[in-house]
Order: structure tokens, then sequence, then C-alpha cells
């Protein structure tokens, strides 16, 4: 196994329009003396949470919303950046409540993942039971409501589809919660 040593200097592009994003090219040495170039992606120590929601009534909250990468519209569990001096839990429950109206009655913390081998970015995954709306509804940014962001209610078999066929984004996240959300399941039928 190649021992790789990162050297400078690390060289970093903003792009974007509203949600800039950051692409930082790294280098790094090999003992053989071989030099090894990667783009990725994201600030180093940027963090972003989400959350897996369940109602009281045991349906999945989930976005509905188009995506450029794919060129698609895609299912999505609620989430987002964690913002400057924000802790990852509060930062998920915000984007719960902002994308879909809703807070939890029960929280737990699934785990990390880091997306890609690409991605300089930690996200931070959350499981909620028993949530239920807020008085005040939604808060969208105007692009997300410019973009007609929907908010939906599915069951879990349908939402574990969603994430074995390439209809949502998060899958790491489901299978996170996949023994949890299957205990669920069973006990509803």
């Amino acid at each position: 196994m190649k021992k790789f040593t990162r050297i400078e200097p690390t060289t970093q592009q903003s792009f974007g329009l509203q949600y800039k994003k950051v692409a930082l090219i790294k280098r790094f040495q090999t003992e053989d003396g071989k030099l090894h170039e990667f783009t990725t992606f994201y600030k180093q120590g940027d963090h972003a949470a989400a959350i897996i929601a369940l109602t009281t009534d045991r349906k999945v909250i989930i976005t509905y919303q188009f995506r450029a990468g794919p060129e698609r519209w895609m299912y999505d569990i609620p989430g987002g950046g964690v913002e400057k001096g924000e802790e990852p839990q509060a930062g998920a429950l915000r984007e719960l409540k902002e994308e879909t109206g809703y807070e939890p009655g029960h929280i737990e913390f699934l785990g990390t993942n880091s997306r890609d081998a690409y991605s300089n970015g930690v996200w931070y995954y959350y499981f909620v039971t028993d949530a239920v709306p807020v008085s005040e509804g939604r808060s969208l940014d105007e692009e997300e409501q410019d973009q007609g962001a929907e908010v939906r209610f599915i069951s879990i078999a349908e939402f574990l589809e969603h994430a074995k066929h390439d209809r949502m984004t998060d899958p790491a996240a489901v299978l996170m919660a996949y023994d949890r959300l299957k205990e669920i399941e069973r006990g509803s039928k």
C-alpha cells in the first residue's frame, strides 16, 4: 500500500452563483517520488446535515425537487449546509423545519458520511420519529420556492425502493437507517 503525503500548494477555486461551491486541487507525493493531483469539492471542514423523518403515522417526510446533476426530479431527505458556529444536529433540525414545516418528536444520531471519494465535507445524518407540523409551516429560500420543491409523505417501503433504484439522493443515510426502518415497518403491519 502506497503512502500518500500531502504537499502544497493547494489551489482553491470558487464557482457557481447562488450556492457558491469550492474546488480544491490537492497534491500528494508517494514514496516512489510520483506526484498525484486530485480535484476535490467543498471547503475543508465544511459540514452538512440531513434527517430521515417519520411522522406519527410512520410516513417518511421527503422533498421532491429538480436536481441538476442527473437532470431530473429526485427525492431528497431534508438537509443542507451547517452554518458557521452551528452544531450539526441543530442544522439538521433547522433544515427539517425550513424545508418541510415539521419538527421532531424524538431524534437519534445515525452517523457521518463523506459522500464520495472527492468530497472534503462531512455529512451528519439523523433519524427522527413522531415528527409533527409546526404552526408557521415551511420557510423555503427563494431558490427552493422558484424551483418548486414539494414535500411528500411516502411509506417506508416506497422510501427504500426510491433509494435502491436511483430515485433519491443520500442513499448512504438510508443504509444507515435501514435496520431501524425495517423494524418500524414490521411493527406497523
